[in-house]
């Protein structure tokens, strides 16, 4: 199967400009924790999570005006969309990402893929594999619990 296939395409972007504060009403009002972070041509700069909001902003007292680009992840993984969704798997187990941006061949971000979207159309016992090596740095570590 190839990533076209599964990939949504009607998602949310948002402009490293953005102030933080407008993020995370974005991520609210579409009930999502990801957000590609694209520039004027739509070309993919980064992303954003609900985690980095905490994080990073929170955690390091940042005020909602700061920009996304400022704390917006950088190493953002992508695929494209004529990629075969195993090798989507692979970057996933690999790098131990949930999510990868599916981009054309400028760059320009065209759609997401999510683990959950491969729960849903790959066989089980795949779908269990990628979600293990994924979740493999949650587990390794002890909580940092008071």
């Amino acid at each position: 199967m190839l990533c076209a296939r599964l990939m949504k395409t009607e998602i949310a972007r948002c402009p490293e400009t953005l102030s933080v504060r407008a993020c995370a009403g974005m991520m609210r009002d579409n009930n999502i924790g990801f957000l590609p972070v694209v520039d004027a041509e739509g070309q993919v700069v980064g992303v954003v999570t609900d985690r980095d909001l905490a994080v990073r902003v929170l955690a390091e007292g940042l005020g909602p005006e700061t920009p996304v680009g400022q704390i917006m992840t950088r190493d953002v993984r992508i695929c494209h969309p004529g990629d075969d969704l195993a090798d989507a798997e692979w970057k996933m187990s690999t790098t131990r990402k949930s999510r990868l941006v599916v981009a054309d061949d400028e760059g320009r971000c065209l759609g997401v893929i999510s683990l959950s979207d491969v729960a849903q159309a790959d066989a089980p016992s795949r779908a269990g594999n990628v979600l293990r090596a994924v979740t493999r740095r949650e587990a390794a570590r002890p909580l940092g619990l008071p």
